[in-house]
């Protein structure tokens, strides 16, 4: 015959069942605001965005509810309607708009993203996220003029259709990875004004599009890349206040029929050769970092 419990019996099975309960309802909590997000159109991964941004204009305010393509969100772009039925976004344009705080490794969710613009925020500081080398539809990566720091990931060296990458104006430290070769559509890569240190891989030579070369004032050193040459379409090559040694600049870069403007620091010589060949330059400066 069974017996009833006590109460000293009962009680390890009552505090299990009230942890249990707790636990349901958090569950219960975070699913209903997620069905509550998915109604309002906002999806996890713009939330996280929004979080990770402070906006102390409130340029965002209507980052709240409702269906960012359909609601007007503030800087959304977004396609017209695909074969699944939806509108995605193509573009976030965050241009100049006060915005501080850190980009969120979500951005790289964005699947059907054109262009990524958060120039000229000032303040928005952290690591570029690695997940952005995800977007394979990127073609503009704009991120000058903010407080961003750390290396450049390895991974945003698999853009395919990346035609402008631009974070000049902020604190990048590390190397430039040799993996930034695979940027074959990459025609503007503007690196200047950063601490970017080491060499330059000579394997950025094999960027076939590339048309303005900027990476001056930063900590790089070693030899300039004699390889350089090898960029077909390269207009503007600039590369002035750096650790560079060496002595002169390489013979081959007069061998750059389209280059139009180089500079370098001194103290870089230019032999009488290297001259008599470009003679079609526009912009010729040799610049004493020490004045």
């Amino acid at each position: 015959m069974w017996k009833s419990m006590s109460e000293e019996e009962k009680a390890p099975y009552e505090v299990k069942s009230g942890q249990r309960k707790v636990e349901y309802e958090k569950q219960m909590k975070a699913y209903n605001k997620k069905q509550e997000n998915s109604a309002n159109g906002i999806g996890d991964d713009h939330e996280a965005i929004r979080r990770k941004l402070k906006d102390p204009r409130k340029n965002l305010r209507n980052w709240i509810k409702g269906d960012p393509c359909v609601s007007n969100w503030t800087g959304v772009i977004c396609t017209m309607p695909q074969p699944d039925g939806f509108l995605h976004i193509q573009e976030l344009r965050m241009l100049n708009l006060n915005l501080t705080g850190k980009l969120a490794p979500e951005l790289g969710q964005l699947s059907n993203l054109t262009v990524l613009n958060f120039m000229w925020n000032h303040n928005i500081t952290g690591s570029v996220p690695k997940e952005i080398g995800n977007i394979k539809s990127l073609k503009f990566l704009l991120l000058s003029g903010n407080q961003l720091s750390g290396p450049l990931a390895d991974e945003l060296g698999f853009l395919p259709n990346l035609l402008m990458f631009q974070v000049d104006l902020n604190q990048i430290t590390g190397s430039l990875p040799k993996s930034f070769v695979n940027l074959i559509s990459c025609r503007h890569f503007h690196m200047n004004n950063n601490s970017i240190s080491g060499q330059i891989p000579s394997e950025l030579s094999s960027m076939p599009a590339l048309i303005h070369f900027l990476l001056d004032n930063n900590n790089l050193m070693g030899n300039l890349p004699p390889e350089f040459s090898q960029m077909p379409k390269l207009r503007i090559l600039q590369l002035d206040n750096n650790n560079f040694g060496g002595t002169e600049i390489p013979a081959s870069y007069g061998n750059i029929s389209n280059l139009v403007k180089l500079s370098a620091s001194f103290p870089f010589s230019i032999d009488y050769q290297f001259i008599q060949r470009e003679k079609g330059y526009k912009y010729l400066f040799l610049i004493d970092r020490f004045m």
